[in-house]
């Protein structure tokens, strides 16, 4: 099944088309973010977003709306997500198959059996990960042959479990109040003892949700990558401390022998955004470029 819904604007926009797969025997939503522009585009763009149940497709063309060549964006819906929902109550089916390992096997065979990805040879396909898909773009990228390029936002090298520390220590509400470090200690604890429960819930997700999220370790993956890579974080990143984009960056400064950079938006959001700048569709723009080997796209001014 195919539906066209909107382009972004009335002249040669991109469009963004609705398409059915199926998965394990379930049948997903998936979209397709294409232009009908003659340049040849750059690599097709697997994008993972962050987490929640809202309908990230509706916001999908935003943030290509300063992409300079033409789009190819393939975006897989989580199960469970309604069209148009604005992510304010999760269905069971959602809450049931929200997990990290899932997501991770969903993308590794939606890549494998879409049509046109299907086709493509290895190293060949980009994968662009938001916050919480930030966290699975570089898992993505060691388990699938054909990913040869790693752009995450929102995303750093550290084990979310410290990041909450983190936050904690610097005295960040409410990591600091009304929580704490040994509040975080207490349940993390319980989380590992109890960690497939969809009852029990920490930050408004199940354990089963967090038992996959918060021990996964991003950095010991990136380090085993040898693919050009690029991960962009706010200075006043409110959901991820820069400490972890900083994690990343020191390590590769140490492997210069590795293809990667790290961008940071001073005095950004999580979103990368500040007053003047919308920083996510500046990234998004840079990459273009950078797809073609150019890293001073990334040099922010």
């Amino acid at each position: 099944m195919l539906t066209t819904l909107f382009s972004t604007s009335c002249l040669a926009a991109p469009f963004l088309q609705e398409h059915t797969i199926k998965i394990d025997g379930k049948q997903r939503r998936y979209y397709h973010l294409s232009d009908v522009a003659t340049a040849k585009p750059g690599p097709p763009i697997l994008l993972v977003s962050g987490s929640g149940c809202d309908d990230f497709s509706v916001r999908l063309p935003m943030f290509f709306e300063r992409y300079p060549t033409a789009v190819n964006v393939y975006y897989l819906e989580k199960p469970g997500v309604k069209k148009n929902a604005d992510g304010s109550k999760c269905s069971n089916e959602f809450k049931a198959a929200d997990k990290f390992d899932q997501r991770l096997s969903d993308h590794l065979k939606f890549v494998e059996q879409e049509p046109e990805l299907k086709k493509m040879p290895v190293h060949s396909i980009a994968v662009l990960g938001f916050s919480e898909g930030g966290a699975v773009a570089p898992y993505l990228a060691r388990d699938s042959k054909k990913i040869g390029w790693l752009a995450t936002a929102g995303s750093g090298g550290l084990k979310q479990s410290e990041e909450f520390l983190i936050f904690a220590d610097r005295g960040v509400e409410p990591y600091a109040k009304p929580f704490s470090r040994d509040y975080f200690l207490h349940v993390y604890a319980e989380i590992r003892k109890d960690g497939k429960s969809l009852r029990k819930e920490f930050f408004g997700h199940p354990y089963a949700y967090w038992s996959g999220r918060l021990f996964t370790d991003p950095l010991s993956v990136y380090a085993k990558l040898d693919i050009p890579m690029v991960a962009a974080m706010g200075e006043k990143d409110e959901s991820v401390p820069i400490e972890s984009g900083h994690a990343l960056r020191d390590y590769f400064l140490k492997h210069p022998e590795k293809d990667f950079q790290f961008v940071e938006y001073p005095g950004a959001s999580h979103g990368l955004r500040t007053a003047e700048r919308n920083g996510a569709q500046e990234f998004i723009a840079g990459l273009a470029g950078w797809f073609k080997g150019d890293k001073k796209v990334f040099e922010l001014k």
